[in-house]
């Protein structure tokens, strides 16, 4: 894991919270030095497919869309 990389995931995850995109999230990493994997809990009405890309967006850099996965409503979060 790159310290600096997940830093700014959560920073950019906390800012979408805030925003009121998501409720929660969960980042794994799939071993030392791996890439990350992102699960996010919906907060709003937007497509699967369009926050995806949004928060791919957001994270330009530090995640891709494949490593998102999106949990389609917020009854689901543990």
């Amino acid at each position: 894991m790159d310290p600096t990389r997940h830093s700014g995931i959560v920073d950019g995850l906390e800012a979408m919270k805030a925003a009121g995109l998501i409720i929660r999230y969960n980042l794994t990493w799939e071993r030392p030095g791996g890439e990350p994997k992102v699960a996010v809990w919906r907060a709003c009405d937007t497509p699967d497919d369009e926050l995806r890309k949004s928060i791919a967006g957001g994270l330009a850099g530090l995640v891709t869309e494949a490593q998102l996965s999106v949990v389609p409503s917020a009854e689901h979060a543990p």
